[in-house]
């Protein structure tokens, strides 16, 4: 917890003098958890996000609660993100231009984790989740079509301008990339009260063979869940994104110094 904080404030003066692009979008989630005994617990989760490039994403998780205080899980994910299509140049002033059209790939998440949470004063509960994340992409293959103009004349020599194109196919080789998510979380949980505010700060730190520590992204969230009753919960929130360095959910940008902000409407189902 002291580290998460500690790196909050050092990170604070980077964040603030950055020049940032913005992207904005809806995170929608659908989830189910089944328990299975006082310790064991298996989860479902179905969710969409729809922003420059939109993402959806079908996961399965379990769960061991060892204490009231400790529980550790491990899970998988597939995830299929879409990029908008892409044009260089404009064709009515330049003498070349390109499109890349729209495309989809997917991407194979393996997930371990493990989570302390106490409660204090009987309404404020504390927790400190450690998430260790393993994300493949297999090999890509795209079309980019090149447009260049040509200048030619008719038997009156009049000029005629003509477009002439040429399709290459683009090739992302396969990666893997590894991080540790450090998220530190407060909510009140108070008994007989419905909505549970929250708020949440998380560190995404690359572990890449030869990279020391390496912040990725910061991600904070403000929100708060709503239990109907034992079985039906749902949560609202904004989720506020810095990005530093290069991810692949994000547009082509000049610059990898991106904050992305999120509304996010999420609901659950135990049983």
């Amino acid at each position: 917890m002291k580290k998460i904080l500690l790196i909050a404030v050092l990170l604070l003066p980077t964040m603030l003098r950055a020049q940032w692009t913005d992207e904005y979008g809806t995170w929608v989630s659908l989830g189910a958890k089944k328990s299975l005994g006082t310790q064991w617990s298996l989860g479902l989760e179905a969710e969409y996000r729809a922003q420059d490039n939109s993402r959806w994403a079908l996961g399965l998780d379990a769960s061991y609660k060892l204490n009231k205080y400790l529980k550790f899980g491990a899970g998988y994910t597939l995830l299929y993100n879409r990029k908008k299509a892409k044009q260089e140049g404009d064709p009515t002033v330049d003498d070349e231009y390109s499109i890349r059209p729209a495309y989809a790939y997917p991407r194979h998440r393996f997930i371990a984790e493990a989570t302390a949470d106490k409660r204090f004063w009987k309404w404020l509960r504390i927790s400190l989740r450690e998430r260790y994340q393993l994300t493949y992409r297999p090999t890509n293959n795209h079309d980019k079509t090149t447009y260049t103009k040509q200048l030619d004349f008719d038997d009156d020599w009049n000029p005629i301008e003509t477009w002439s194109e040429e399709t290459e196919t683009k090739t992302k080789v396969s990666t893997t990339t590894q991080l540790l998510r450090s998220r530190l979380k407060f909510e009140v949980d108070k008994k007989g009260w419905d909505f549970s505010p929250f708020m949440s700060a998380e560190l995404c730190n690359s572990v890449r063979v030869g990279d020391r520590f390496n912040v990725d992204k910061v991600r904070t969230t403000i929100g708060t869940s709503y239990k109907l009753n034992k079985q039906h919960e749902f949560t609202l929130g904004y989720i506020l994104t810095f990005v530093f360095n290069d991810d692949d959910e994000l547009s082509d940008k000049t610059t990898y110094n991106n904050r992305i902000h999120a509304v996010s409407i999420g609901y659950n189902f135990k049983f």
